[in-house]
């Protein structure tokens, strides 16, 4: 009896075919689409690692609706119609591989136990680092509070306990920082020019000590889970900025691009810095975030701030 043929994940076409219908998400093309990816993912700096304080299962089907969207071969052709030099089309052809590789990275940091551990990390860098978020905290709070952009993230980044949490939190507000430098700038009292990298740093060696205390397979689940939400964030920079100039005049534009982060936005959460919070309170998944070579372990000590 013939082998049944694997799913692969959808690829733009330029050939009509009504009615289009992407395919869904299946294990055996999303671990061939991780094993596709590897010397991209391997050739990401860890200094570029993008934040996992969300929800990361509910952000990547939302990007997997948006792939199926867009590989549909009538909406295809509008992005390949845009001018090279503005746009990445390999990027946005690699979005939908880029997805399944997410997912099926996801089920594998789980099975490992990639995102449960609990460790200890020394005090003299949490202490450092939590010293470092509030100041990047106060900054990006008090200038960018009234961001349509940047207020989801300020939102998911406020709730929350633990080392990794910490962590998660000093990349987020990094990638603020890289957003709106101009604007962070204008902090006299708490911005200091430094915060950026120190951020990244501190990070950086918070996972470092998470990852140490796991087992070599959870050590490598992790360190693909992070490089995957990295690279899916990298193609959906591509593909989003472009879709929503593409269906500027669509009243639907929005909901059809949405932002990822929102979109891995939990409803439930306590802030962990009630005092200094502005808004609403979000919690974060499990997957938490990256700035260290080989990434994992899941951290609960109670942050007190």
């Amino acid at each position: 009896m013939p082998k049944s043929k694997k799913a692969s994940p959808p690829a733009p076409v330029t050939q009509q075919s009504a009615p289009y219908e992407p395919p869904a998400y299946d294990p055996d093309a999303g671990k061939e689409a991780l094993l596709a990816l590897t010397a991209d993912l391997d050739a990401l700096a860890e200094s570029d690692f993008v934040t996992l304080k969300l929800d990361v299962e509910a952000a990547t089907y939302a990007a997997l609706g948006v792939a199926g969207f867009v590989a549909d071969p009538q909406v295809y052709a509008r992005f390949a119609s845009l001018p090279k030099k503005e746009l990445d089309l390999a990027r946005v052809e690699g979005f939908p591989s880029a997805c399944f590789a997410m997912l099926y990275a996801l089920g594998e940091a789980r099975s490992a136990g990639a995102l449960v551990t609990e460790i200890k990390v020394p005090a003299t860098i949490t202490t450092e680092a939590e010293e470092v978020e509030k100041r990047m905290q106060t900054v990006c709070e008090y200038l960018l509070g009234d961001d349509p952009e940047i207020t989801p993230e300020l939102d998911r980044l406020r709730p929350g306990t633990g080392n990794r949490d910490i962590a998660n939190d000093l990349l987020g507000y990094a990638r603020i920082y890289d957003l709106r430098p101009d604007v962070v700038k204008a902090d006299p009292k708490h911005y200091r020019p430094g915060d950026k990298a120190k951020a990244r740093e501190l990070a950086g060696k918070i996972i470092q000590a998470l990852s140490a205390a796991m087992t070599p397979k959870a050590r490598v689940a992790y360190d693909r889970y992070v490089r995957s939400w990295t690279w899916l964030n990298r193609c959906y920079d591509e593909v989003r900025p472009a879709g929503l100039w593409l269906y500027r005049k669509d009243p639907k534009g929005e909901q059809r691009f949405p932002s990822l982060f929102a979109a891995g936005r939990p409803n439930t959460g306590r802030p962990k810095k009630a005092a200094e919070a502005k808004a609403v309170t979000v919690g974060g998944e499990g997957g938490a975030e990256a700035g260290a070579a080989t990434s994992e372990a899941k951290t609960s000590e109670t942050k007190a701030k």
